[in-house]
């Protein structure tokens, strides 16, 4: 069973790593679509912390501005259900709303300063992030980036493959690739050789997608030799040879 909100905020409060707690404001919810209830939570303990890595999480009645200041200042094509929430040094910390189900269901989002239009999903929620930061709490809920990543270091062939069924963030195409590769290793080393193959097929298809039209060729074949060199490292000489004669040589 969950814990509750309010138990984790509790949690979140009482780590060591804490550093700065702001109290709390009497201000309205300012962005034109519902409040999360962690993020609620929260706000009705504190308005915005600052922790020991220099994560800092805005307060209620920042986040609207900063948003609109950010969005004007860079030009941004931000969708209005992205809001930003936190910072730390040249990374900032967006929540995707994602109130029209179009981005495989939002959630916390970090993106350089340098490259605002670039995201990597790293949380469920801002209450999840906050705690995975301090240590003092894990993500209850983690999205299929983080869930397949943690699968992926365990060699968890059959969770690595349930997290890549998963919708990923848009954008998440190399990340997938790389997964999708790791899981035909693990599938090619347990003997699964139609099921590793059909992998490698996926950490194709999502490379081509990172280029354009005229460099698919190209990729579709480094990506097939990158599957043969990982089948051969995993004593899979014939599906090594297959994954070659697909990358045409």
């Amino acid at each position: 069973m969950r814990e509750s909100h309010s138990h984790r905020v509790a949690q979140l409060l009482a780590s060591p790593r804490v550093l700065a707690v702001r109290p709390t404001r009497a201000v309205a919810w300012p962005i034109a679509h519902p409040e999360p209830p962690d993020l609620a939570a929260l706000y009705a303990r504190c308005d915005g912390l600052t922790l020991d890595d220099g994560t800092t999480l805005l307060g209620k009645g920042e986040i609207g501005d900063v948003t609109r200041w950010l969005v004007l200042e860079k030009s941004l094509g931000w969708a209005d259900d992205l809001v930003v929430v936190g910072e730390r040094r040249d990374v900032v910390v967006v929540l995707d709303l994602d109130d029209h189900g179009v981005r495989a269901g939002g959630g916390v989002l970090e993106t350089s300063s340098d490259d605002l239009e670039t995201f990597e999903r790293v949380a469920s929620c801002v209450l999840a992030y906050a705690l995975g930061r301090t240590g003092a709490g894990v993500d209850d809920a983690p999205p299929p980036e983080m869930a397949a990543r943690t699968a992926a270091a365990r060699a968890d062939a059959a969770s690595l493959e349930r997290e890549l069924e998963r919708p990923m963030y848009p954008g998440s195409e190399r990340l997938f690739a790389r997964l999708a590769l790791d899981l035909g290793a693990l599938l090619a080393r347990a003997g699964d050789e139609e099921r590793a193959l059909s992998a490698f097929a996926r950490s194709v298809a999502a490379r081509e997608a990172l280029v354009g039209a005229a460099g698919r060729p190209l990729e579709r074949a480094a990506a097939w030799r990158a599957a043969a060199h990982a089948a051969r490292s995993c004593g899979a000489a014939a599906l090594a040879s297959l994954c070659e004669a697909r990358a045409g040589g």
